[in-house]
């Protein structure tokens, strides 16, 4: 008999980082195996696949999870505290992993009666590469997916309460560096100098009102800001800002950064600067199917689960966003409790009772479309 509890309790003592989840891919790949199921490895990296097909016309469903930790050093103490130093599961993963597999087992001890159904085991959600990667690696043959389905534990909410929302569930998000490189000079003369500190100022005040002429939930926030040395008698050479942009829609979001990347080449030509434009950890805003959604909401009705409609999208990001772009998906929230340490919090541990419930809500919406028996 499979225990998806101790299952999650095994993943959270071993986590590993975004694209070094060797030991979680060989840990599904025989679980899976021990179920009946033949998974298809290493896709996107460290994916894993597993597709279970009646033979007979009918709904393709797709249900994701993501297996990455975080490089934070684990606070919390309990039995299954990570045994790797620096490294835990502060955002959930081990738990979203442990739900589909209890999915996975029980659909191993049904037959489906048509259609499709394509589990993802998905690597690298952290750093927003993971959903990608598998969606171009050509060793899944992905078909015509009617319907994507996927959660995230949220803390902050009461325990297992059930979160859903039309259109943006989560925004989109990124970080970009700004550097300005131009000479420096004596501080008696600083006629000579290229100094950045006109560019970098003049941008700060740009990150203040960018967002306000998009509208929406379109935010900018500073993060951190370097300018010169910390000598009397020079002239700052270079400077650099970093930011992180988010937005509830990826055209407002495509033009923040737009935005903020014209502002910045328009100092540079001013001034006679230099200028670097990294950009890192890009996620596209998750989009909510109406009819996606509809379906989710109607297996929760059906096993009498009561959900909420949340008002606002949540501010951070998940990759979940790039199947939402390919395919009509509804992406929920579990409430894990209002009191629950905060995600990527060193004392964070993934409430188990979620387990039980999400993979109650996934069989639902299987057995409402694909049938069961």
């Amino acid at each position: 008999m499979f225990n998806p509890i101790l299952f999650r309790h095994k993943l959270h003592r071993s986590p590993e980082l975004s694209g070094s989840e060797k030991r979680t891919h060989e840990l599904l790949v025989k679980t899976l195996r021990a179920f009946g199921y033949s998974p298809i490895e290493d896709v996107g990296g460290h994916g894993v696949v597993v597709k279970i097909d009646s033979g007979l016309p009918g709904p393709h469903l797709l249900f994701r999870a993501d297996t990455d930790a975080l490089p934070i050093n684990e606070i919390a103490v309990h039995q299954h505290s990570s045994e790797h130093d620096g490294i835990m599961h502060a955002c959930g993963h081990d738990g979203h992993s442990a739900s589909l597999m209890a999915l996975a087992y029980r659909l191993s001890l049904f037959t489906l009666q048509r259609g499709t159904v394509t589990m993802i085991f998905q690597p690298s959600e952290e750093n927003g590469q993971g959903a990608l990667a598998m969606l171009s690696d050509e060793k899944w043959d992905k078909g015509k997916i009617d319907y994507a389905f996927g959660y995230h534990n949220v803390p902050g909410y009461p325990l297992g309460q059930i979160l859903c929302r039309e259109n943006t569930f989560a925004c989109a998000s990124t970080g970009v560096s700004i550097t300005f490189k131009g000479k420096t000079a004596h501080a008696a003369y600083p006629e000579s100098a290229i100094n950045p500190t006109f560019a970098i100022r003049e941008l700060m005040q740009d990150i203040d009102v960018l967002p306000i002429t998009l509208g929406g939930l379109t935010m900018a926030t500073l993060v951190h800001v370097n300018l010169g040395q910390p000598a009397f008698g020079t002239t700052p050479e270079s400077g650099q800002l970093m930011v992180t942009l988010r937005s509830d829609s990826n055209k407002c979001f495509q033009q923040l950064c737009e935005g903020l990347e014209e502002k910045a080449k328009a100092y540079a030509d001013r001034d006679g600067l230099t200028l670097a434009i990294d950009w890192d950890d890009n996620f596209n805003a998750t989009i909510n199917h109406s009819e996606a959604n509809m379906l989710l909401k109607q297996a929760c009705k059906d096993i009498g689960f009561h959900f909420a409609d949340l008002n606002e999208p949540m501010r951070w990001s998940e990759d979940f966003s790039a199947y939402s772009a390919q395919w009509p998906s509804a992406f929920f929230g579990l409430g894990s409790g209002t009191e629950h340490p905060p995600l990527h919090d060193p004392h964070y541990d993934f409430p188990d009772t979620l387990i039980d419930i999400s993979s109650k809500i996934f069989e639902q919406i299987i057995r409402d479309m694909n049938g069961l028996r």
